[in-house]
This record gives C-alpha cells, structure tokens and sequence, in this order.
C-alpha cells in the first residue's frame, strides 16, 4: 500500500508570480524614496513645489516598481537562473522603465528661438570665406622655362681669374 502525499506542491508560475509581486512593491518603494531623495533639495530652494514633488514621486514610484516586477516576471517565467536572471532583470527592467519614462515624459519641443541660436553658433564657428579682392591684387608669378633658367644660371657662374684664390691679400 502507497501512501499519498496530501502536502501541495508549489507551483513554478505561482512561485513567480509571487516574486514579480515582491519586486513591483520593492521596485515602487526603491524608485519613490530615490526620487524624494532628489526633489528635496529642489522644493527647498523653490525650484520645484511640493505638489510637483509628489507627482515626480508618486510617477517615479510607479515606472520603477512596473519595471522591477515586470523583469522578475519574465525571468521567472523564462526559468531563468543564476547570471541569466540576473542580466534577463536589468536588460528587462531598463528597457521597461526607459519606455515608460519616454511615454510618461515626453521630450519638450525646443524653442525657435534656441534652434536660431544654435544654428548662428555653428556658422558662426566656420572659417570666414577669403575675401577674393586679395586674389585680384596679388602678383602673377613670372613664368619661366627650363630653358631660360639653365641659360641665366651658366651667366651668372664666375670666371676664374689669373690670380690665385687662396692668396687673402691680393
């Protein structure tokens, strides 16, 4: 006679599942203080009020719990373990939080006046053109033939006198 097991086993998925959900909370606890941590100082020195504070915190909190606990379930779900999970967690989590922070916070259009300005920037760093009138005024170099140099250096080649050229007093 067998005796059967009346102990559940646990279930993979249900073991996942459970992980994922302890990673959205540790992910929304981890993502909200480090963002409060960075927003103090800003409503200390009035740069940002505290009703953008807690929206910058609350939103924070969010993308970054979604982000942790869709990684650990993916992971989970793929069986992954040792090294895989954990470089499966952050290649998840970073591109899960990179495209939710890019959904949530779009990039503000730049002002015309700023593509003015960086489009001055860049002529301005340019060589200036050469002024052509320089060009004009220049002097053209006499031309010359082979012919003609051979002839002018042989005139100018000295002739040997009768005196004796290491003699200094003569």
């Amino acid at each position: 006679m067998t005796k059967h097991s009346t102990t559940p086993r646990p279930n993979p998925r249900a073991a996942a599942g459970g992980a994922a959900l302890g990673a959205t909370l540790f992910g929304a606890v981890v993502g909200g203080a480090a963002a409060a941590a960075g927003t103090l100082g800003k409503v200390k020195s009035g740069e940002m009020t505290k009703q953008e504070a807690a929206r910058t915190v609350a939103r924070e909190a969010g993308t970054t719990g979604i982000a942790a606990g869709a990684a650990v379930g993916v992971a989970g779900a793929l069986g992954l373990g040792g090294i895989l999970s954990f470089v499966g967690i952050v290649a998840v989590a970073t591109g899960t939080k990179y495209a939710l922070d890019s959904a949530l916070n779009p990039a503000p259009a730049q002002a015309p006046e700023k593509v003015a300005a960086k489009a001055t920037a860049k002529t301005a760093r340019k060589k200036p053109a050469k002024d052509a009138s320089k060009k004009a005024s220049a002097k053209p170099a006499e031309k010359t033939s082979a012919r003609k140099s051979t002839k002018d250096s042989a005139k100018k080649t000295t002739k040997k006198t009768d005196t004796d050229s290491s003699d200094p007093v003569q």
